[in-house]
Order: structure tokens, then sequence, then C-alpha cells
């Protein structure tokens, strides 16, 4: 940033500025939104898990990721202006862990801004957290129902288990009898980790499998507030996560209710079910077990 205060420094704070368009793309190419007929993308910036909105407009598609949000705000960038560095009073700070984490449909994007191409109808959501206790989430329900309804432009056939079939249904998904890594399963999580692999492999490695809200030795467990380590969730008798249902997202991706029996997992869908925006923007959510939500993974509160 450039700090000079005389006028005497006016010409070299031109320049700069102009150099760090250039380098750093710390620039804004203002732009109208969309107008409401028209063809776009939602684009939406929170900061702690969700936990704080920063940025809530339409972009037009056709273009990069990279352009369109300088459309919307001024953008820093690294790395050949692929990556935001900062924006929205935001920076990414390697010693402070804290970094801008880019979500398209649900699904974390592999690549840059500048590498991601815009498509009508895409819901991108961008977060500045802390990573210090975990370092990737590969997918997340912030954006149900997608992906099971939307990914990469289009729709994938879904599996469910009710009472998300027919929530799925009724927003649009292609529903299928199994046969497809594309689904949402309901049940006690011991059940469910008998059926289902991928739910299996994130109960034994939380972690790995990018999970802000676990179950772990009979406990429904969420990373603190800020993004600390997982704590247990007083009260909490199940969970709504996502994870890959391979070893890439794009590819198949399972939402996960389970419960620490069936009733409450039954109860928690019927929650999501019945009002979608309890997992509005957020990783994953803990529930109790009438089906209230408790607890976010990484933010205080629901």
């Amino acid at each position: 940033m450039v700090r000079g205060r005389s006028r005497a420094l006016g010409a070299l704070i031109t320049a700069t500025l102009a150099l760090c368009a250039l380098t750093l793309g710390c620039e804004r190419r203002a732009q109208d939104a969309p107008a409401a007929d028209a063809p776009a993308a939602t684009l939406t910036a929170t900061a702690g898990y969700g936990g704080e909105a920063l940025l809530d407009t339409r972009v037009a598609p056709g273009g990069s990721l990279m352009r369109a949000l300088r459309g919307a705000t001024e953008v820093e960038t690294l790395y050949g202006g692929g990556f935001v560095s900062r924006m929205l009073g935001r920076e990414s700070d390697a010693a402070a862990t804290m970094d801008w984490f880019l979500f398209v449909d649900g699904i974390s994007s592999p690549v840059g801004a500048k590498n991601v191409a815009v498509h009508d109808g895409d819901a991108i959501w961008w977060d500045h957290r802390d990573w210090g206790e975990l370092m990737d989430t590969p997918v997340v329900v912030g954006e149900w129902p997608r992906p099971l309804t939307r990914v990469d432009g289009a729709a994938p056939q879904v599996s469910a288990d009710p009472p998300l079939r027919a929530a799925l249904e009724r927003a649009g998904a292609r529903l299928v009898d199994g046969g497809t890594p594309w689904r949402a399963v309901v049940g006690e999580s011991d059940a469910l980790a008998a059926r289902e692999p991928a739910w299996r492999r994130a109960l034994a490695d939380p972690d790995g499998a990018g999970l802000t809200v676990a179950i772990e030795d009979g406990r429904v467990t969420a990373l603190a507030d800020g993004g600390g380590p997982r704590v247990e969730v007083p009260g909490a008798r199940a969970l709504v996560a996502a994870v890959p249902t391979g070893t890439d997202p794009a590819d198949g991706v399972t939402v996960v209710v389970a419960g620490l029996d069936a009733a409450a997992a039954e109860a928690a869908a019927e929650a999501v079910a019945g009002d979608p925006a309890i997992l509005r923007h957020r990783y994953a959510v803990a529930f109790d077990g009438a089906g209230a939500p408790l607890r976010a993974g990484g933010r205080a509160g629901p």
C-alpha cells in the first residue's frame, strides 16, 4: 500500500499504483451487476467460516472469475494474477494462517480464480478463514442443495434417502435409484458407515475428510469459533456434512445426515428439507435430537 502523505510524492504514488495494477492486480474494473432477468452467477464473500457477510452480488457469465471479481470489488493478486491475496479488507497471511478459500456450487476450486470460468447460474462463494486446524475442506454444505442439483453447469444423477429425496426432487435434482457417486444419505452414523465407504473414511480421518463438524468417540464435535480445534457440542445428536464420494469431489459428493441415533438423523434431515437456509454459507452443522441447529463448524452459533 502507498503511504506517502506529501504532495511531492504525488507522481510517485501514481506510478506505484500503476505498477501495483500491473504486477499484483490491485485494481477494480467496476461493472454493474446484470439485470434481474439477464444470465448471471451469484458471487458472495464471507469471513470466519461464513460468519461475517462481506459481499453479495451478481456477476455476468462468460469470462474468468477473476475478471468478474474485479468488476465487483478491488482485488490484489499473487502468482501471476491467478490467486487472491487481498480483498474486502482481508488478506492472505501465511504467518497468521489466514487465507481466502473458494467454492463453486459447494465444491472447493482446485485452481485459482483466473482459471475458473463463470457460468450462468453458478453459486460462487469466497470465505476468508483460519486454516491452522483444518487446511482443506473439499466440499461444503453451504450451497445446499448444490452440488447435488448442479455441478460444473450441469445436473448430475443423484440418489437420496428420505426426506431429502423429496426435497431434492422439488429443487430439480435428477433422481435415480442408486448407482451414482452423487448422493444424500440419512441415518445412524455407524449404520451409514457400514454402507457408505465415504462416510467410513471420514469417521476414521475427520481432518483428512475436511470435516468442520464430526462424530468422534460417540460425540458430535465442531471446530471452535475462529477455527480452533474441534470440541464437543453440548446437546448435539446429529450433523449435516459433505464429503467426496471418492478421491475428487468433482467426480462425486456424498451429503451425510448422520446421527448418534436414527431418530436424531431423521429430525436433522427434516429440518434441512423444510428450511434449506439452515445450511446457507456453513461448512457443516451440528443439530440437537429434535432437529434444531446448534453450531456451525468454525463459527459461533448455528
